[in-house]
């Protein structure tokens, strides 16, 4: 796993859809140039979509706090483009994946509680669901993968598209929920005459 150099700013012009993926696609590029010839890539990039539009990520508690302010209670939708690359060959393909995400009504003693952790400094719309962000979270509506920041099933169908080589999993291999066991049927009960 490689850090690309730099964030990358959202382009302008473009839906939030298109400018999630040309960003994963430049972090890609800006990676392939580290790596040796033939080597696949795949990058990503995430933002949350709020009340008032693309969120970026906050670098201080303040917008931090302004951020998780204008979600709380809200519904708000996580983008995560994916691009999958061979490097120097033209072998790419993008993809992005949609959830919508429900956050509770949270106090001001949680939100308070939370950007003190530093865990929503440099997050997508400023919270981790894999982490304490999740305490916001009412329902997600889609694949939880894609708002933790990368949607596997399509990570692995792009890799296919451009040829990576077998064997890799089927989409269907990867278990997202955690499986449940079922408690053995207790024995039925004969019924006693007194």
């Amino acid at each position: 796993m490689m850090e690309p150099p730099e964030d990358v700013a959202l382009p302008a012009g473009v839906s939030a859809e298109l400018a999630v993926q040309l960003v994963a696609r430049q972090k890609a590029v800006a990676v392939s140039k580290l790596v040796p010839a033939g080597t696949y890539l795949l990058s990503a990039d995430t933002i949350v979509v709020g009340p008032r539009g693309p969120l970026g990520k906050p670098r201080t508690p303040e917008l931090a706090r302004e951020m998780l302010n204008d979600l709380r209670g809200k519904r708000h939708t996580v983008l995560t483009g994916v691009c999958a690359m061979c490097t120097e060959s033209d072998r790419e393909a993008l993809g992005v994946s949609r959830s919508a995400v429900k956050f509770c009504d949270f106090s001001d003693d949680a939100l308070d509680m939370y950007v003190a952790s530093g865990e929503p400094l440099d997050r997508a719309g400023a919270y981790a669901i894999q982490g304490g962000g999740s305490d916001f979270v009412e329902a997600v509506a889609g694949r939880i993968d894609t708002v933790i920041g990368l949607d596997v099933g399509l990570a692995l169908r792009l890799l296919g598209e451009i040829g990576y080589p077998d064997p890799l999993p089927r989409t269907t291999d990867i278990m997202l929920t955690a499986t449940r066991q079922r408690r053995p049927l207790a024995p039925l009960r004969t019924a006693t005459r007194v």
